[in-house]
């Protein structure tokens, strides 16, 4: 795993010392960052808030590297954080403040994401024939998805796609975009200040279909308070 700060924050991230209790975490500079990747990494790229620009280096390692995980740890939330992370191609977001089961649960949500050092060569092998389409995901998410297209960008038909990727990723297309989406917007609802965000959420989720308040629970494990 990879922590690159580019916060310029005097103010230590909890989380990065969290994570080094339990994991084999290397501190890299945002500026030798690309030049070490080899496009496996877990990063956890720490940021002040939306206007960082550590955003760039997001979209640079995105570009360069799609199959490479980052995880945005941000020290202070604002409107414009999750959109600037999912616009750029983040994973995941969590506090800086992150405890070590929030940490925990952030690798749980990453389940495409080995953190062991075996890789599944045949794994490996079979996903690079999608691999143009989970460029695109990554770095449209927030935008509107059509398998057509995504079939296109592989050179397969949409329903030979469509089964291709359910063998190789264990969900159905549509599954693994909404999941993508919600597994974003759990780290922004991860404490009762931030349930503001709840609509943002649904924005995003509704962009692709209609998701019931059961599934939504289902997720979060959120009151029915809290959705309606």
């Amino acid at each position: 795993m990879i922590w690159v700060s580019c916060s310029h924050y005097d103010k230590m991230a909890e989380a990065r010392e969290n994570l080094k209790l339990s994991h084999s975490v290397v501190d890299v500079s945002p500026f030798e960052l690309l030049s070490t990747m080899t496009g496996q990494e877990l990063i956890f790229l720490e940021v002040v808030d939306s206007s960082s620009e550590g955003f760039e280096l997001l979209r640079s390692i995105k570009s360069r590297f799609p199959l490479a995980k980052v995880v945005v740890v941000y020290h202070s939330l604002d409107a414009n954080l999750a959109l600037n992370v999912l616009r750029a191609g983040g994973e995941d977001v969590i506090e800086a403040s992150a405890t070590r089961q929030e940490l925990d649960e952030c690798f749980s949500r990453l389940h495409t994401h080995h953190v062991e050092s075996d890789v599944d060569t045949g794994f490996e092998h079979r996903e690079l024939s999608i691999r143009p389409a989970l460029k695109i995901i990554d770095e449209n998410i927030s935008a509107p998805l059509r398998e057509e297209d995504l079939a296109n960008a592989c050179h397969y038909s949409p329903t030979y796609f469509s089964r291709l990727f359910h063998s190789i990723m264990g969900v159905t297309l549509k599954q693994y975009i909404i999941k993508k989406r919600l597994d974003l917007a759990c780290g922004l609802l991860s404490s009762d200040r931030e349930k503001k965000y709840l609509r943002l959420l649904i924005r995003l989720v509704l962009k692709t279909c209609l998701i019931s308040l059961v599934y939504l629970r289902s997720i979060w494990g959120a009151r029915r308070e809290n959705l309606e």
